[in-house]
């Protein structure tokens, strides 16, 4: 038996034996580099000295290096993923290459390790024509020639074989993999199939970085090349030493032996394995001084936090239960972690007491909304986004009390309301600068309120990091600087406008703008000629831009006069984005805002649009202003003198945007959808203009395309599919009646059926629900598979689900109740499949 110092301690000292510079790990947080959440690989943290940028210590590295990969969130409670790992890792940058990289490869593994040269399996890169990139030969030459048998050599393709790179360009290159035979599966016949779940991948033995994607897609040769090579230290040490799962190893069975003893989880080892692997996770990230939050990398601590007290509040059995004694065992058993134990388990009892109180709402509510029949995915986006419930408690206290779940909808909006954060989250503009002290008492004259264009003199440039120029020579975009400007700088919800700077010989394109107190930023792209600090130039508003951003911004004075028109005074902006005839609006509303709320809407903001009431923008004092009734935003700090704007009666507010002259110049109006983004706060995005009539042609012509293709008027639409879903439902239950199911000889109730049509999750329970063991269901037409296993059974459907579809080829994934996914076979070599596998065997 090895333990798993044992291997980590017989790893760097090889590869310092054979001429490596042992180096520390680097803290999981990155330091410098935005497009990492955490440190995700041994290279990770070292990448300067693969591209050049950077000169290494030595051109042979090797490390141990803490790494959490939240891609693997949703997996965690499975016998084999972890969040947080450490991956032994070794290098070569512009030294050796495959042939070296190989043999230090088997002579570890064989010579050092001791493992059975029979238990050894690797693969190459199979090559892709298209990309023309060709097959390894070297790398399967250097295995067979350092010993590895040719049967024990597979080749696999891009997906499997081929790293990178880590973005849309930049280095990258096939690799070749080291795989240990656990003998349990079907055993690998060369150009037969390779069984991942019996052949374990312990180690990719080097990702041979030679070549560099370009960004039109083709690959061309690095200046020199290098080797990558790491292996998890967790799964290394499960597989050496031949058990069953990653959580038996010496690092983490005391951790769950704990959680079992003291808090009652004996027979629920999913439970276990998620609190095991999450309080770890969090632990290792709090201990790097990572503060919790709701965004970015203080967001994942909490959601991992939130997940554990959810899953030891989930029975009133754990109720009382403490997170912090599991915690503060976990730091107790690692030296690193102990140092800042203060610090970690404060921040912990911090979130669990945030938390409690929320959670205990959350699933009165989950208590409330269930007791009406199935949980709507607005229900269960509310749950998770409001109250933080992990979906996957939702979804198992359905799947306990037979409810069902719009799973696939819910999966629907968590997609677009993650697409939402990211665009608001995204963009190329630089926010984050100071103003040099010789600018700080500049303020630049803002005069695009009157005119789109002006002369201005130039009084600063500088580059992208904010160092001073005398002029862009050199540059192919500059930051700048004037003493006045039309260009509207993004604020108040509005995009920064776009334009032109230019003189006799120069011109460059205004690609946004950012105000810094009372300067305006301007970043511009060069297109000829050099900008000279002290010139005179000419600087033009993009007006198509800045008038479909005038139509977007009036337009939400209308909404949020509406708004208030039909729920009430009490409501108001939350937060809003106005873009080129689109706008997006949040505001305060607890109640569901039914489809004819929207219509309301609609028809009154166009109301308005059509009187083409004329805009009236003054400035006087705050006072003033609030006495003649100008809705001010709670957030935002207001002078002595404001800017109000109106448009009539109907609406009156405070705001330092642009807009329209009169209503009318909007033309048209239509709300694209109404959600729930948070506790209490709704979102209408919507479109103006011709954007607007677009939006609603497509929506008619989607509608007359329906009523085409069955026979029928766009009116009689909506009772045409609600008959049609009835009848279809009532189709496939037809066909999984009681008489239609099959039960097999085993010692456990098992049951299965088969239908042409696909099924939901809720058809599913429906049917097993009279048998009190396993039930599959399997659609011969869509080739779907659902495995369900009452909560009674110490049984895990997931585990059914993908041991299942290991043997026959497919995918899937669910809990350990229900189940589901797709498989390669056809049906009838399924079914057969399915019985001889669990017939006597259960």
């Amino acid at each position: 038996m090895y333990s798993s110092c044992e291997i980590k301690e017989k790893f760097l000292d090889f590869f310092v034996k054979n001429g490596h510079l042992e180096i520390d790990g680097s803290s999981v947080i990155p330091k410098n580099d935005p497009t990492l959440l955490y440190i995700n690989a041994g290279m990770a943290s070292i990448k300067n000295y693969f591209t050049g940028d950077e000169i290494p210590p030595k051109r042979e590295l090797c490390d141990v290096q803490s790494c959490i990969r939240t891609i693997d969130i949703d997996d965690i409670g499975d016998r084999y993923h972890l969040t947080s790992f450490q991956m032994l890792g070794s290098w070569s940058i512009g030294s050796y290459f495959k042939e070296r990289a190989i043999e230090l490869a088997y002579d570890f593994l064989v010579n050092v390790l001791r493992v059975p040269l029979e238990k050894l399996y690797v693969s190459v890169f199979e090559g892709n024509p298209d990309l023309n990139l060709p097959f390894d030969e070297e790398s399967k030459n250097h295995w067979i020639r350092v010993g590895v048998p040719r049967d024990h050599i597979v080749s696999f393709g891009m997906e499997d074989n081929f790293w990178g790179p880590a973005s849309e360009t930049g280095p990258c290159g096939p690799c070749t993999e080291v795989f240990y035979d656990t003998g349990f599966g079907p055993e690998y016949v060369e150009g037969g199939v390779f069984d991942t779940s019996r052949y374990i991948e312990i180690w990719n033995a080097g990702v041979f970085m030679m070549f560099n994607k370009n960004s039109e897609g083709s690959f061309s040769n690095l200046a020199f090349n290098s080797v990558d090579t790491g292996a998890g230290l967790e799964r290394l040490t499960m597989t050496l030493n031949g058990l069953k799962s990653v959580y038996d190893i010496d690092l983490l069975l005391p951790i769950c032996n704990f959680i079992k003893s003291r808090f009652g989880f004996e027979d629920d080892m999913r439970s276990v394995r998620i609190l095991t692997d999450h309080l770890r996770t969090s632990s290792l990230i709090l201990s790097e001084g990572q503060e919790i939050s709701n965004e970015g990398r203080g967001y994942i601590p909490r959601k991992l936090i939130r997940k554990c007290i959810s899953i030891l509040k989930k029975n009133e059995k754990h109720t009382g239960a403490d997170i912090s004694e599991i915690v503060e065992f976990i730091t107790d058993m690692d030296e690193n972690l102990k140092k800042n134990k203060e610090k970690i388990i404060s921040s912990f009892n911090q979130e669990k007491d945030k938390f409690e109180g929320i959670f205990k709402s959350g699933f009165e509510k989950l208590k409330v909304i269930s007791k009406n029949g199935p949980i709507s995915s607005g229900d269960a986006f509310d749950l998770v986004t409001s109250f933080g419930f992990p979906f996957e408690f939702i979804k198992e206290y359905a799947c306990e009390n037979s409810i069902r779940i719009d799973e696939e909808e819910f999966l629907n909006l968590m997609k677009k309301h993650k697409e939402i954060s990211r665009a608001d989250s995204s963009g190329a503009e630089k926010t984050s600068f100071s103003i040099p002290k010789n600018f700080s008492n500049i303020a630049t004259k803002f005069v695009g309120y009157s005119c789109l264009s002006c002369s201005c003199n130039v009084l600063g440039i500088f580059d992208e990091n904010f160092n001073e120029l005398e002029n862009s020579e050199g540059f192919d975009s500059v930051f700048f600087i004037s003493d006045c400007t039309p260009i509207y700088a993004r604020g108040g919800g509005q995009e920064s406008d776009k334009g032109t700077v230019s003189s006799n010989d120069f011109s460059a394109s205004i690609e946004y703008a950012i105000k810094k107190n009372d300067v305006i930023v301007h970043f511009c792209k060069v297109r000829n000629g050099v900008l000279q600090k002290g010139n005179i130039y000419s600087i033009k508003v993009d007006e198509d831009l800045r008038n479909s951003y005038s139509r977007a911004h009036s337009c939400t004075h209308l909404l949020q006069s509406s708004l208030r028109k039909i729920f009430g005074s009490e409501v108001h902006q939350k937060g809003s984005k106005v873009d080129s005839d689109f706008l997006r609006f949040d505001f305060n509303f607890q109640d569901k805002i039914t489809r004819e709320k929207v219509c309301e809407i609609e028809k009154i903001v166009n109301f308005h649009i059509c009187e083409n009431l004329p805009s009236d923008i003054m400035e006087m004092k705050f006072k003033d202003a609030s006495d003649c009734g100008f809705t001010a935003i709670f957030s935002e700090k207001y002078g002595e003198i404001v800017r109000a704007v109106s448009f009539g009666e109907f609406s009156k507010e405070l705001c330092g945007g642009t807009h329209v002259k009169r209503t009318g110049d909007i033309g048209y109006f239509v709300i694209e959808s109404c959600e729930s983004i948070g506790k209490g706060i709704k979102r209408i995005s919507a479109y103006t203009s011709l954007k607007a009539v677009e939006y609603t042609q497509n929506i008619l012509n989607c509608a007359f395309e329906a009523s085409d293709i069955m026979h029928i008027k766009v009116s009689d639409l909506p009772k045409s599919v609600s008959n049609f879903s009835a009848s279809k439902k009532e189709s496939v239950l037809k066909k999984i009646d009681k008489s239609s199911l099959i039960f097999l000889n085993t010692k456990i109730p098992f049951a299965y059926c088969i239908c042409e049509d696909n099924f939901s999750n809720g058809v599913v329970t429906d049917t097993s629900e009279d048998i009190s063991g396993i039930f599959v269901m399997i659609s011969s037409g869509k080739n779907r598979i659902s495995f369900s296993v009452r909560k009674k059974l110490d049984m895990n459907a997931k585990d059914l689900l993908l041991k299942f579809l290991s043997k026959v080829g497919g995918k899937g994934g669910g809990n350990n109740r229900i189940s589901s996914g797709g498989f390669s076979v056809n049906s009838d070599e399924l079914v057969k499949f399915l019985k001889e596998t669990y017939e006597g065997k259960i």
